[in-house]
């Protein structure tokens, strides 16, 4: 994308609605919302899309929006919200990419970044793994092969994840910082990420 797109910020006229089993838009949402910026038509998904917010906030901005998350109850609720704010979004019920079809020019994730096992379909909106990136590293290396030749990658990563298992996790991509936010128990920072060059490979 070249640099004319504008970086969106929350709509106060967006109304969005949650499911107890949906992770609540929170600091982290917004932070990442403000941080993009998207160009009329774009190509855009975003992975783990919760209630919606993010997507609804990128089709308002005139992208072309593809949403996904592998929770039925996040998928039902975006759909919802997508309709209650009158805006085509295509949902789609995936674990990552495994239901995932075509090539994007932005692709989003706010990934579970706590450090923590999964052991329910809520679990997934939070633990990260034992280093708190191994879904962020299993996330990145399916997502490259959806990713067009000049796209690029936008995740949040936190200093509660185990920051060598990080930095080996983004060696494979050109890192720039977008925006960050220091909270009482951690910092959060929204990355834009390009391949270096094919995909990553693992690092656990």
């Amino acid at each position: 994308m070249d640099d004319d797109g504008r970086t969106m910020q929350r709509d106060p006229d967006v109304r969005i609605e949650c499911a107890p089993s949906v992770y609540t838009p929170a600091e982290d949402t917004f932070l990442m919302l403000g941080a993009i910026a998207i160009a009329r038509d774009e190509r855009v998904l975003e992975m783990g899309c919760g209630s919606g917010m993010i997507s609804v906030h990128c089709a308002k901005a005139g992208a072309v929006i593809t949403a996904v998350d592998v929770n039925p109850e996040a998928v039902k609720c975006t759909k919802t919200n997508a309709s209650r704010n009158d805006v085509l979004v295509n949902v789609v019920t995936s674990d990552l990419f495994d239901e995932v079809k075509g090539t994007y020019d932005l692709i989003l994730f706010n990934p579970p970044y706590l450090r923590g096992d999964e052991r329910t379909i809520e679990d997934k909106a939070w633990a990260g793994g034992p280093t708190g990136t191994e879904t962020l590293f299993r996330f990145l290396e399916a997502a490259v092969p959806h990713l067009d030749p000049k796209g690029r990658i936008i995740v949040i990563v936190s200093s509660d994840m185990d920051q060598s298992a990080l930095d080996k996790v983004l060696k494979p991509f050109t890192v720039k910082e977008l925006a960050s936010m220091r909270l009482f128990f951690e910092e959060l920072r929204v990355l834009e990420l390009r391949p270096v060059s094919g995909r990553p490979r693992s690092v656990f």
